[in-house]
């Protein structure tokens, strides 16, 4: 099974989407990094990455995180350019304890992230 499923949505500007189907670790975030660049380099700007299948994540999930972040904003930019959606508690935590979620949004539901763009 593949970690990621990409799909596209309409915001008022279209969204990628990034389903997640598994843990987020060092033996499968090439996956996700390269759906993140292959995305980035097809003009996608606004992401939503799907995490109610994540149960956990590891330090490498972090920094891809933190990558796909860096990606997608520009340093004069304040507008958020990637949110989570559907946190599993302990993922939240995680995120939270590294400091992640100061700088990233999370919504509860697929459509209020893509609405939110």
């Amino acid at each position: 099974m593949n970690l990621v499923t990409v799909s596209k949505a309409q915001g008022r500007v279209p969204v990628t989407v990034f389903q997640l189907h598994d843990r987020l670790n060092l033996g499968n975030t090439a996956e996700l990094e390269q759906a993140a660049n292959e995305a980035y380099a097809a003009g996608s700007r606004n992401v939503v990455i799907e995490m109610s299948k994540t149960a956990s994540l590891t330090s490498a999930g972090i920094r891809t995180i933190v990558g796909i972040y860096k990606l997608l904003t520009e340093t004069k930019d304040k507008v958020k350019h990637l949110k989570l959606v559907s946190l599993t508690p302990y993922v939240r935590e995680v995120l939270e304890i590294a400091g992640l979620l100061d700088y990233i949004e999370l919504y509860g539901s697929l459509e209020d992230a893509v609405a939110s763009f």
